[in-house]
């Protein structure tokens, strides 16, 4: 039976898939071949038994041809497809790509990423934004008009030609339709403003802006507006009439539930037909959540001798109950590569079993500001609570309690940087020590700093302190149970907390569950890992670490309902303070300024400087090496000198549909 969804999870889920047009990229640039590059190699394919044409196939696509299931890839391919370089070598035709996750709800970067058609990408030294699933695209001067043009004979997964059809499908039947799109991402509405569709022909279109935009070559990786038209209109009430009634034969209430549920191409999507323009396509997932995803036949992208890209047959993400499981399984060779749920403090742990389980353990450079980081509740529904978190000096103490330097050494093998989760020291405007203010462990100016806060009364047995109405302070951290150190870390702080007198209890939660609680400002304590604060990604995206709530709306960390008033312009939530008001134009002033202008270095140093002084985010330790396994048999896959970092959208950019399984 067809699962049915209710409206308030339509409304959340719809924010983040076919209703904005916003997604990840797959694989993207124009690297150079190393000098030491193998010799280039034909793939594994019964030679004999191909068509002669411009293009080559994966040998299952070819029999496909031959029993008159598929055209001939030459028919497939657009006249012009997407030429990748050769990363080291031309691949095999062949295998499996694979990870593991402990949460079949949870975002498994490793497959995740590789199935994704944005309108960019980046290039794959990371250092410039280029074309992918379109041919070009060009901003004016003033930043005011994205003018973009697609690469004609480019197909859907189901062979349907992709033209501007699609696009504007997207936007009028979905950005604008207020059942689908209760709100428009505020990245699609600069100036208050949703932005217009130009239709020029079926290849060329324009979006114009009401205001100069510079930060739209930023947000086009993430940017995909575009949808399948041809089978999404059948739960359409603009193309079907019976809509209603074809969503309640499938147990839904309304169309736009069975719209939302077949569209969905995410991380959660049900929907084996649904037309897509990535690498692999949705195949099957079992009852466990293991899922597979299968070659596109009509993916539009070839190698530099003319072979259609992916090299490799299927995905598959697999899911285990727990993290201890996977890291057995990890151990034991299982999956082809990892990298966001592990821990460094493992590291030496992998290295101990690279030769018997057939891998190579790396660490990379990581941008990420914080491995964990918190926020208290700043809108917590109980009145004394929420006076305490909004008093400084109780964050101060707070931080200054902590001792990284221990964290550092326990949990991530002395490689960290001890500090607040203040961006990467990289931008035009850093300024040194910034990430420092409030890091010094020092227990007696946290016990001082938490009197003046007025927590000077203690308990009977003089262990904790009292709240300011005399009640016992007892506060919980939730955390994603699944996540690799939060836990472990959050039982740390548990215990440097506890010796200045403030009790918390760390509880792990269903990723799901905890950010429903955030969501419904339910909770004490917000935490996450710290990453989506460099430049590159605060500039891409909104910049969630630098503004309520300190993480996307969806995973509200502090504040939720100081963001519901910003977002609402007062007619909902909790007016914050002054200083929230000013930081939060802060943010939005500089995202509205030109890369590299005196006044963009302006903003953003006042952006990073009013939230180090107020310490809404407590950062632990940062800046840490991200471990890396990538089994031996995983050919053009990245190596140590890659960047892998959420910053970047960990794999995105390697260009996994080069990667090939040599067996």
């Amino acid at each position: 039976m067809t699962r049915r969804i209710t409206r308030r999870e339509f409304l959340v889920v719809s924010g983040a898939t076919v209703a904005t047009g916003l997604a990840a990229a797959c694989g993207a640039g124009e690297p150079d071949a190393p000098a030491d590059a193998a010799p280039a190699e034909a793939p594994a394919a019964d030679e004999a038994a191909m068509p002669m044409g411009k293009y080559r196939e994966a040998p299952e696509l070819s029999e496909m041809v031959q029993a008159g299931l598929l055209p001939p890839v030459d028919e497939r391919l657009p006249a012009d497809p997407w030429v990748l370089p050769v990363l080291r070598e031309i691949g095999k035709y062949g295998g499996e790509l694979s990870s593991i996750v402990a949460d079949p709800t949870a975002n498994l970067f490793e497959i995740s990423n590789a199935r994704g058609a944005a309108l960019a990408g980046r290039s794959y030294d990371l250092g410039s934004i280029v074309p992918i699933a379109v041919e070009s695209f060009s901003v004016n001067d003033d930043s005011t008009v994205l003018s973009v043009s697609l690469r004609p004979g480019t197909k859907w997964s189901d062979g349907t030609p992709f033209t501007t059809e699609h696009v504007s499908f997207w936007y009028e039947d979905i950005l604008l339709n207020e059942e689908l799109t209760p709100v428009v991402n505020k990245k699609l509405a600069p100036g208050g403003e949703t932005l217009k569709l130009e239709v020029e022909d079926d290849f060329n279109f324009k979006f114009v802006f009401a205001v100069p935009y510079p930060v739209i070559i930023d947000i086009l990786p993430s940017l995909a507006p575009w949808s399948p038209k041809q089978y999404l209109s059948q739960w359409h009430p603009s193309y079907n009439e019976n809509a209603d009634a074809k969503a309640k034969e499938e147990n839904f209430d309304a169309w736009y539930e069975a719209f939302q549920y077949h569209g969905d191409a995410g991380e959660t999507q049900q929907d084996v037909d649904l037309p897509v323009l990535g690498p692999w396509v949705f195949e099957k997932q079992d009852t466990q959540g293991n899922t597979t995803y299968t070659r596109n036949p009509y993916y539009w992208a070839v190698d530099a001798e003319g072979n259609q890209l992916p090299y490799v047959d299927r995905l598959q993400k697999l899911v285990v109950e727990n993290r201890e499981v996977l890291t057995a399984k990890i151990l034991a060779g299982e999956g082809t590569h990892h990298s966001w749920f592990l821990s460094l403090a493992d590291f030496p742990l992998y290295k101990q079993n690279e030769e018997a389980a057939n891998f190579t353990a790396r660490l990379h450079p990581d941008l990420r500001a914080s491995e964990m980081g918190l926020a208290f509740n700043y809108t917590h529904a109980d009145p004394v609570l929420r006076e305490l978190f909004n008093d400084v000096r109780w964050r101060q103490a707070l931080s200054h309690a902590l001792d990284r330097n221990e964290i550092n050494e326990l949990r991530f093998a002395g490689r960290g940087v001890p500090r607040n989760p203040i961006m990467h020291p990289g931008p035009l405007f850093w300024q040194e020590d910034l990430d420092q203010m409030y890091t010094t462990y020092d227990v007696e100016l946290a016990n001082s700093l938490l009197d003046q806060a007025g927590l000077t009364d203690w308990d009977s047995d003089g262990k904790f302190r009292l709240r300011p109405d005399g009640e016992p302070l007892a506060l919980t951290m939730e955390v994603d149970a699944g996540r690799a150190d939060l836990s472990e870390t959050g039982n740390l702080i548990k215990a440097y907390w506890a010796a200045v007198g403030v009790n918390i209890n760390v509880k792990g939660q269903d990723q799901q569950f905890y950010m429903q609680r955030m969501r419904a400002n339910e909770h004490d304590i917000g935490v996450w890992a710290i990453g989506g604060s460099s430049e590159p990604y605060s500039r891409q995206n909104e910049p969630i670490r630098y503004r309520p709530p300190w993480h996307w709306s969806s995973t509200p960390l502090g504040g939720p309902l100081w963001r519901q008033w910003l977002d609402t312009d007062g007619a909902e939530g909790m007016e914050p303070p002054d200083i929230i008001k000013e930081l939060w134009e802060t943010t939005v002033q500089w995202q509205a300024e030109p890369f590299g202008t005196d006044r963009y270095k302006e903003l953003g140093l006042k952006m990073l400087q009013i939230n180090a002084e107020n310490v809404w985010l407590i950062g632990t330790v940062g800046l840490v090496p991200r471990a890396s396994i990538i089994r031996n048999t995983v050919r053009n896959a990245p190596d140590s000198d890659n960047i892998l970092s959420i910053e970047y959208g960990m794999w995105t950019h390697y260009q996994q549909e080069q990667w090939w399984i040599d067996s």
